[in-house]
């Protein structure tokens, strides 16, 4: 929404958040455009707006989350075979 400002020059409200947040929320329109067809035939179009960005949102949190979990699995096999070679050397040792 834009409203007018002291000089009557309209000012998007955006321009009042820092720079970086301004690129985020501009980077998650850019990502809610591909649900125009259907938050354009809604009754109250910017409600489903917010609607599909919500849904962007929980897709980019799903997909880090499975990125967190492939990392895990790989962390917690390097860890384990971390621990096995530690294990093994202990007794080696033991035996020396």
């Amino acid at each position: 929404m834009l409203e007018l400002n002291r000089i009557g020059k309209k000012v998007d409200w955006k321009e009042n958040l820092s720079i970086e947040a301004e690129q985020e929320l501009n980077q998650l329109l850019e990502r809610v455009k591909k649900h125009r067809c259907a938050y354009r035939s809604a009754e109250n179009v910017q409600i489903a707006q917010l609607w599909c960005a919500l849904v962007e949102i929980v897709r980019m949190n799903k997909e880090l989350e499975e990125r967190i979990a492939r990392i895990e699995k790989i962390l917690n096999a390097v860890f384990r075979t971390y621990e096995e070679d530690k294990d093994k050397l202990i007794k080696s040792l033991l035996k020396f």
